[in-house]
């Protein structure tokens, strides 16, 4: 959204990446976005990185409402709008919240679905922050 390009995973190599599609029509995904947001400042430091998906302009939600939601939040880490649906079907996304937890270096997917939400996203991060060479 800023207008960046992002070159994923290249450009995180050395961290995990939590790659969380959404939107701001999905109720579940918002009542994530606090434990996202706190993960994101326990764990930013030890190597996890947070790349957003917004699936807003299925509903035609403009990228400026996104925009506000996301400032009022306080959800700093990069946030992807236009590519929205073609990175949804790369990653057979068909149901909201989705995440991803994945290797920065390699591509490859550690962890999602479940693991992912709730208390155990945090437990999920750390384990993987372990176990992953940083």
């Amino acid at each position: 959204m800023s207008g960046e390009t992002i070159r994923f995973p290249d450009a995180f190599r050395g961290r995990l990446v939590l790659l969380d599609f959404w939107a701001t029509w999905c109720a579940p995904c918002v009542q994530e976005k606090p434990q996202l947001i706190q993960a994101y400042e326990k764990f930013r430091s030890q190597g996890l990185e947070v790349v957003s998906v917004s699936l807003d302009a299925f509903e035609r939600i403009s990228a400026a409402r996104v925009a506000e939601f996301l400032k009022n939040q306080k959800a700093t880490w990069p946030q992807i709008y236009n590519d929205g649906p073609v990175l949804a079907a790369r990653f057979g996304v068909s149901a909201l919240p989705a995440a991803f937890l994945i290797d920065g270096d390699t591509g490859i997917v550690l962890a999602s679905g479940d693991d992912l939400r709730g208390d155990a996203l945090p437990k999920t991060i750390e384990q993987h922050l372990k176990t992953v060479p940083r």
